[in-house]
């Protein structure tokens, strides 16, 4: 059971192990989620907007032809007056204006001032210095005070959601300031890597939630009074009918429309020298905005390394008012917990049920659409959909997937298994391990579902029967102890037993002798038995099932072997299971291995058959039942008798010829043919019939019946049945050295 939930855990634990790591967002982490957003905005471009705001240069032109910098406050009222001129319906002056009593004494404060007041529709920023708290005990001035936040959902969920605090406030130089219509503070939001992705909104300082000076310029633009503003606290400001997402500290993520150049910009020596038409400002947002030479105000963002203050202040302010905000953002981090859990939980229940194959193919498409969904969403949709550590937990499944077997890999076993009538009418015996279902009383078998859609009757038979097949009140055969019944053949049973003396588990494999009549027969069937377990047990190989003892118990001739626990090449045939042809290769070579230690010591396995190889853990290979196996140098030559299952038995064989090594070689091809089609390479309604497929036909290519198939294996199997002994290869080494090589 353990083995079976071994995937489902580790599933769990890596999502358990991802979430903990999203709480904690480490640096390293966050830097690059914010990577793979601000690489989705350089791949989105630059976007058609609106001409509605203008940028008004005073760049190197303006300070090549009209003054250097910094200019006389009459120069700017001057430029103030013909930008005043163009009826633009708000104008921002975004330059600093602090006490200086040389422009005082000459009278430039007090034109620019009266140029402001004249206007009537000018905004003015103020700076600020970031502190915990405020340290300042001087009250707000009135044209500070007069635009605050006035409708606040719930000011003490500024508490749990503080937005940015001012430890002072540097607002311009009295005269100036009074004369504005509006005044906002101005400061950049720097993320951990230094990038400005956000523009702050809600500044506190002095018990007051001050406004930004760009959205002090959309309320004006939009004619939106303070009484139609509300904030609710870490989610949004209502600004008339549109709705600011805003994320805990009062934050507007910024929908950057591309990099530097986007907006209009109109050099301040063109204004000056009325060189542009008379209504090119009418009705739009003019900026004034020192950008030459020498700026400051310079700044990395995802679209740009070095872009204008007044650009990031232009992008926030068109994200407003035309609605172009990034949907998503500042969702709750809950919902975002429940998405990582959510697909860590349908991963753990469906992962584990898939080959691996299928695991990196789903794992690898979910990480293909997860990246293409989010870059469309957000190219084409505005929508930010976190990704990264999504994306981390399929990383790691993929890497954790190699190291987790199906529920049929780690041994879960269905109820019952399909009932072998070549191998009933052959009359051999069953050797190794058949697993029985937990907690079951009496041990069944049923089909397994062949490849393809096609169904299969269940039939089930009771192991366990009354009759001759019980172990007639039998606990023990010789000093072993039976502990459970694993599998059952033609001529007996298999049992687990335990070998008592050194705590050993056995397989016990019988043959009834009770049942038949003629003494001869019980005497072949003895010497058979014999025969099997003298032969075996001078293998010692690792890919050879081991022999211990061999012994009668009442009218039971039994051999102690090793206990194997894994599956028969049968049952992961019949089941379907998809190999890849590495791992294929590998079991090939220690059947073929396997083999060669045999016939270099003089045996001939005679019966190779899927339902003889053992795949146990970590795809190592065990050939069993060695019991109608001949010894080169005994006499008890089986001329004249065809032993083995009718499906893979050697031509030779068949027609009563002497068998050798070769033999096994051709059961082996058919063997490989049926792993890698899913197919008997010869058929028959009859034994007749195919008897006369064995000796007379050739099967058609493995890649004709699988297309998957590569034709190199064509031409190994091509070699391995051909019906004339001389023509196939000589050694079970020679087909292993071959699949090495392709490996």
């Amino acid at each position: 059971m353990l083995k079976k939930l071994s995937g489902l855990i580790l599933y769990l634990l890596i999502t358990l192990l991802v979430i903990t790591i999203y709480l904690d967002q480490p640096a390293v982490l966050e830097k690059w989620e914010m990577a793979i957003f601000d690489k989705m905005f350089q791949l989105k471009g630059k976007r058609d907007i609106p001409g509605d705001i203008q940028i008004i240069a005073i760049d190197d032109v303006s300070l090549q032809f009209v003054e250097k910098w910094p200019w006389h406050r009459n120069r700017l009222a001057e430029l103030l007056e013909k930008v005043a001129q163009q009826q633009p319906k708000v104008i921002y002056l975004d330059i600093p204006f602090s006490d200086n009593p040389v422009e005082d004494s000459l009278g430039y404060t007090k034109m620019l001032a009266d140029q402001i007041k004249k206007a009537g529709n000018v905004i003015l920023p103020y700076r600020y210095s970031f502190s915990d708290y405020s340290i300042s005990g001087v009250p707000l001035p009135d044209y500070i005070k007069r635009n605050t936040f006035i409708n606040i959902d719930d000011p003490s969920k500024f508490g749990e959601y503080p937005p940015l605090t001012a430890g002072n406030v540097y607002p311009p130089t009295k005269l100036i300031a009074e004369s504005a219509y509006r005044l906002g503070f101005f400061g950049v939001s720097f993320d951990r890597d230094r990038y400005v992705r956000s523009e702050p909104l809600i500044l506190k300082y002095a018990g007051e939630y001050l406004p930004s000076a760009s959205f002090t310029v959309v309320q004006s633009y939009l004619d939106i009074s303070p009484s139609k503003i509300n904030v609710n606290v870490g989610k949004s400001i209502d600004i008339g009918l549109r709705k600011i997402p805003i994320d805990e500290n009062g934050r507007m993520r910024i929908n950057f429309n591309g990099s530097s150049g986007v907006f209009r910009t109109i050099s301040a020596n063109d204004i000056l020298s009325d060189t542009i038409g008379k209504r090119e400002l009418t009705g739009k947002i003019a900026i004034i905005a020192f950008t030459a030479t020498g700026s400051i105000e310079l700044y990395s963002t995802p679209v740009c390394q070095a872009m204008h203050g007044v650009e990031i202040t232009a992008n926030a302010i068109e994200n407003v008012i035309h609605n172009h905000f990034l949907m998503g953002f500042g969702t709750s981090g809950t919902v975002n917990l429940l998405l990582i859990l959510m697909m860590g939980t349908f991963a753990a229940i469906i992962l584990p049920r898939i080959s691996l194959l299928y695991r990196i193919v789903v794992l690898g498409l979910s990480l293909f659409l997860m990246a293409n969904l989010s870059f469309v969403l957000f190219t084409s949709f505005d929508m930010e959909i976190k990704i990264f550590y999504p994306m981390i937990m399929i990383l790691f499944f993929m890497i954790a997937s190699p190291t987790i077997k199906t529920h049929s890999e780690a041994g879960e076993t269905t109820d019952d298994e399909e009932i072998d009538y070549e191998e009933l009418l052959a009359g051999t015996p069953i050797t190794g391990v058949v697993t029985v279902p937990e907690n079951s009383g009496t041990p069944t078998r049923t089909a397994i579902q062949p490849r393809g859609n096609q169904k299969v009757e269940t039939r089930t038979m009771p192991i366990n029967e009354e009759g001759n097949e019980l172990l007639v009140g039998a606990e023990n055969f010789g000093r072993y102890r039976v502990i459970d019944t694993i599998g059952k053949g033609a001529m007996g049973m298999v049992y687990k037993g335990l070998d008592p003396a050194i705590d050993r588990p056995v397989a016990l494999k019988t043959i009834r002798l009770d049942n038949i009549v003629d003494s001869r027969d019980v005497l072949e069937l003895k010497e058979r038995l014999n025969r099997e377990a003298k032969a075996a047990g001078k293998l010692s190989h690792p890919n050879i099932v081991t022999i211990y003892d061999v012994g009668e118990e009442q009218s039971l001739q039994y051999i102690a072997m090793e206990y194997l626990e894994g599956q028969t090449l049968e049952a992961l045939i019949n089941s379907g299971y998809n190999w890849d042809y590495k791992t294929l290769c590998k079991i090939m070579i220690q059947i073929c291995e396997a083999l060669d230690f045999a016939h270099e010591h003089g045996i001939v396995h005679r019966d190779i058959k899927p339902a003889n190889i053992m795949v146990l853990e970590n795809d190592r290979v065990k050939v069993m039942d060695f019991g109608i196996a001949r010894f080169d140098s005994s006499n008890m030559t089986q001329s004249g008798t065809a032993l083995g299952t009718p499906n893979y038995i050697s031509p030779e064989q068949l027609k009563g010829k002497k068998v050798d090594r070769r033999s096994d070689i051709f059961s082996l091809g058919v063997v490989f043919y049926e792993i890698l089609t899913g197919k008997k390479p010869f058929k028959g309604d009859t034994i007749s019939a195919l008897i006369y497929s064995i000796l007379h036909t050739s099967p058609p290519p493995p890649s004709e019946i699988n297309l998957e198939v590569p034709r190199i294996f064509d031409k190994i199997i091509a070699k391995a049945l051909v019906k004339d002994p001389d023509l196939r290869f000589q050694t079970a080494r020679e087909m292993a050295d071959i699949l090495r090589k392709l490996i």
